[in-house]
């Protein structure tokens, strides 16, 4: 039967295309120019599984599970079968390697490189066995013999060349190919290949024959084809031994049979185009697959003579009361009856039939019904955070408040290099200009932050500190590991790989620490110096996640470690992971709640419902940014589905950050919920806003009659200048009653010993404290104009200004909870707390007349205690001051000399009661006046 070819199938673009089965002979893999690997399956039916592994590919082998790929990038990946993935990198070098030879029967490959050099490696450790150096040209093809005894190489100074592999020693050099500077410029590819059976010959090609060269004796054979005048450029042994394939340069088959050394069958492809790649199946079916330069893909069958099975020499089934199978004789062990009750449910559909297990012993078991196999739900695989998914091209790798990052071309690697770049985009153009990068590396991850840009692949990454943009660095990761996360941030550069390691390095260079998360890592992100991680804490529950999230504080080399878990809806995955611009830590899963953990309250909080700001049931929020002091959450609206638009540019929107309460449509329920997310949350300039919402809600429930909602409010708050306000209210409503309560309530918060508010009140502070530390309290000044308060008394000494200053001070620095303690989110979470005092104000009643205050009382001294100052020699007012001499004078021999004695404390106060001065509001700072500026002549 003449020899069959399928069409021709597009495989890759045009250009070298190499092709092998997989070791069952049920898939065969194709690696192209493009830089594509697609695996085919021999049912043409399904479609090939498809994985980009760099700008182009040379060869491909399997062995095993895995795939071994000669790419561009001047290494060996090794992926895995029937999936694609990437499981790690078996070498690289500084030139390509042009083809991979694998062992037949031990873990060994042969490497040929184009830095002419020829290398053995082991595949159990990925290590280097042997090389041979120093040859005459790139190496062109390689071939390993069966038992790893043998490699041979064809090299560009057309010889031929044969080793030893345990002594290295050169056993056999021939001339017998073309010469050729490189591989890309070989039109004749001089594919070697041994004997499958011992390696006891090799065959390689020479012109328009095949020549037989016994390894052990150097004797050679010629194969030959009259009807052939092309050049052959490569061939391939069957499994088996028994037949020989080559092809032309000229699209031209032969098919010879070793043992006879008889051409078999002589075929051509439809275009007459140069061949590639060739392999036959390892099953022996007698099916050749093969590729051309083109990057075309087909199949040729009746390649062999196929044994035909005898169908009477099977061993019978059932054979007089018995089964003859692997020596066994079953004949004594069943009876006539059961050997006809099986024969009959034979017969039977398998629905019908039925166990029947009360006559015997051996069928007493009864059948159980089939228990329904449980979905699988997979764990949710690592992502970046605001970033668009990989296939997209173009797509957005990170976008936060910084800048956007944007990747054009890296999805297909069949591009042109120039057409693959990153583009970087900075909001504040004043902080950093925009930057255009050559994507050569095939970067597919990248993050933003305040003091570097950070661009990775899965084997380095590639970091560009924003201070100096000329000072950008790299680092490679180990071949057993690959990068899939990384995060900067102010201070820090961090990378996680595969093997649940997270890898901390400065903005320039210098690895600070590293640290190991107990489970696949899902997303990353950092904040000066602080880096959150989340993870899979363990398999699938009930339909979710069980994802945990690390908060890591790098202080120098130190590293602190805190547990923060998550907050994940039911069913859901983690959607967006982050910091807020105060460093607040936030989390928003599928489901659209987003969720902060202010370090005051130790928990996860739900504070905004992106759900309910959306107009169709398929748009999405998309979360770049939490602004935290501005009450805000900046994100783009996405119509229809979870990922931004690249044209037209998308336009930033913000949400409102307000915890969902309850009929939330409500104006109670809003003021509520304003007052809980002021009193968490860091937002600026609240205190007139809190007050202010304060007394609505005690106002609305006064006027509704709800006296002890009021003040079951007030005791909620405990806020003494609110509640002093309270009571003013309380007493213009005529509610005697409740302004009973109040001052009752103003004076038990006065014994108690409380402050006008408590910000150190926190979670960590009770009874249920936790190992975790509790956070400091940093009082910073709000910016706002000091008031002076009304004062009975006329005279303004310098001791009652300082009184009048301290006052204000006090005045001003007693605000809500969330004012007093504008803390840094990370120094809360991680340092121990700091307590502070304030002496609590005297509570009020409305219904008590002022006490007066006499001018000369001090309101700090004892009642038996008076100012002497005050009670001194009348006549001080009319004391005049000494005259001084004229810096000018020509008669005083002390003239210009100025002797300053240090003036007394008591001096000072006989000053202040000579002089009085104006209100500290009207008066002005003097300056110091020079020595120099007294002999300066002032204009009249």
């Amino acid at each position: 039967m003449n020899i069959i070819h399928e069409p021709l199938r597009y495989a890759h673009e045009e250009g070298h295309t190499d092709v092998c089965y997989s070791v069952d002979g049920q898939n065969f893999i194709t690696c192209g120019s493009d830089g594509d690997i697609r695996i085919w399956s021999v049912d043409e039916g399904e479609d090939p599984h498809h994985t980009c592994i760099g700008e182009w590919a040379l060869s491909v082998r399997q062995k095993g599970d895995k795939i071994y790929v000669s790419t561009g990038s001047n290494e060996i990946q090794i992926l895995s079968l029937p999936e694609g993935e990437r499981d790690g990198v078996l070498t690289r070098a500084t030139d390509p390697f042009n083809q991979i030879a694998l062992c037949k029967n031990k873990n060994f490959a042969a490497l040929a490189g184009e830095g002419m050099e020829v290398s053995i490696m082991d595949l159990e450790t990925n290590t280097l066995k042997t090389s041979f150096k120093e040859l005459g040209g790139p190496c062109l093809s390689v071939a390993i013999c069966p038992n790893a005894v043998k490699v041979a190489a064809s090299t560009g100074d057309g010889k031929l060349h044969i080793w030893d592999i345990e002594s290295s020693m050169l056993l056999k050099e021939l001339t017998c190919f073309s010469k050729v500077n490189s591989f890309a410029n070989a039109k004749n590819l001089c594919r070697l290949e041994f004997d499958p059976k011992d390696g006891s010959t090799l065959a390689y090609p020479e012109k328009n024959t095949i020549k037989l060269l016994n390894t052990k004796n150097w004797a050679e054979e010629t194969l030959n084809c009259n009807e052939i005048t092309a050049d052959f450029s490569i061939l391939n042994y069957s499994s088996c031994g028994k037949y020989l394939a080559a092809a032309s340069v000229e699209g031209d088959f032969v098919i010879w049979e070793t043992g006879n050394k008889n051409v078999f069958k002589v075929t051509k492809h439809e275009s007459s185009k140069a061949i590639c790649g060739l392999m036959w199946n390892p099953t022996g079916n007698g099916e050749i697959v093969y590729t051309d330069i083109e990057g075309q893909l087909s199949i040729m069958s009746h390649c062999a003579r196929l044994q035909r099975v005898d169908v009477e020499k099977k061993d019978a089934i059932v054979d007089e009361h018995g089964f003859e199978e692997n020596e066994v004789d079953f004949g004594d062990m069943i009876e006539d009856n059961e050997i006809d009750s099986v024969v009959r449910d034979l017969d039977r559909p398998t629905s019908e039939l039925e166990f029947k297990g009360s006559s015997s012993k051996s069928s007493s078991r009864a059948s159980s019904p089939s228990r329904p196999r449980t979905p699988e739900i997979p764990l949710q695989a690592s992502f970046m955070p605001t970033s668009s998914p990989d296939h997209l091209d173009p797509r957005y790798l990170c976008w936060n408040d910084i800048g956007i990052v944007k990747s054009y071309g890296g999805n297909n690697a069949g591009d042109d290099v120039g057409s693959k770049s990153i583009e970087v985009e900075f909001h504040d153009t004043s902080f950093h200009n925009s930057m255009m990068l050559q994507n050569f590396q095939e970067y597919t991850m990248g993050s933003i932050g305040k003091g570097a840009l950070v661009v990775a692949n899965s084997s380095q990454i590639m970091v560009i500190p924003l201070a100096v943009g000329n000072k950008e660095w790299s680092l490679k990761v180990e071949e057993y590991e690959d990068i899939i996360l990384v995060a900067a941030s102010e201070n820090l550069v961090c990378f996680a790989t595969t093997n649940y390691l997270v890898r901390v390095c400065s903005i320039f260079g210098t690895q600070r620490a590293m640290v190991s998360v107990p489970g696949p890592l899902v997303c990353m992100s950092a904040f000066k110096n602080v880096l959150m991680v989340a993870y899979h804490a363990g398999g699938i529950r009930n339909g979710d996640q069980c994802i945990n999230v690390k908060l890591f504080k790098f202080e120098g080399l130190n590293v602190e470690c805190l547990e923060l878990g998550s907050a994940l809806g039911p069913e859901s995955t983690l959607y967006w992971l982050g910091f807020s611009d105060v460093g607040t830590p936030g989390m928003m899963d599928s489901l659209g709640m987003l969720s902060l953990f202010p370090p005051k309250c130790n928990t996860w909080i739900p504070y905004c419902d992106t759900t309910k700001h959306r107009k169709n049931p398929g748009d999405a929020f998309f979360v770049t940014t939490v602004f935290e002091s501005y009450q805000a959450i900046g994100g783009i609206r996405c119509k229809g589905t979870i990922y931004p638009s690249f044209i037209p540019r998308p336009t930033v929107c913000e949400l409102p950050i307000n915890a969902p309460f309850a009929e939330s449509s409500t104006d109670k329920t809003q003021m509520e919920m304003d007052m809980f997310s002021w009193s968490n949350l860091n937002i600026m300039d609240t205190d007139r806003k809190y007050k202010e919402t304060a007394l609505k809600i005690f106002a609305l429930a006064c006027k509704n009659d709800l006296d002890q909602r009021a003040f079951e409010f007030m005791q909620i708050i405990s806020n003494q200048q609110i509640l002093n306000l309270g009571l003013k209210y309380t007493t213009k409503l005529n509610k005697k009653r409740l302004a009973d309560k109040l001052i009752e309530l103003a004076s038990r918060l006065q014994e108690d010993g409380q402050e006008e508010e408590e910000p150190s009140r926190t979670f960590h502070s009770g009874a249920a404290a936790t190992e975790i530390s509790t956070p400091e309290v940093v009082i910073k000044p709000k910016p706002m104009k000091f008031r002076l308060s009304k004062s009975t008394h006329k005279i303004s000494t310098p001791l009652r200004k300082q009184e009048t200053e301290t006052t204000e001070e006090t005045t001003n620095q007693s605000t809500n909870e969330n004012n007093l303690s504008a803390i840094n989110t990370q120094e809360s979470l991680f340092s121990e707390a700091q307590s502070f005092t304030e002496e609590p104000s005297q509570p009020k009643n409305p219904f008590l007349k002022k006490p007066e205050i006499k001018p000369n009382e001090d309101l700090n001294a004892t009642p038996d205690t008076t100012l002497s100052w005050l009670s001194g020699n009348p006549f001080l007012k009319k004391a005049k001051k000494p005259s001084q001499a004229s810096p000018l004078s020509l008669t005083d021999k002390f003239a210009g000399v100025d002797y300053n004695k240090p003036e007394t404390k008591q001096q000072n106060v006989v000053e202040a009661a000579e002089k009085r001065k104006l209100s500290p509001a009207a008066e002005k700072p003097i300056e110091k006046q020079r020595k120099l500026d007294k002999f300066m002549f002032s204009k009249r």
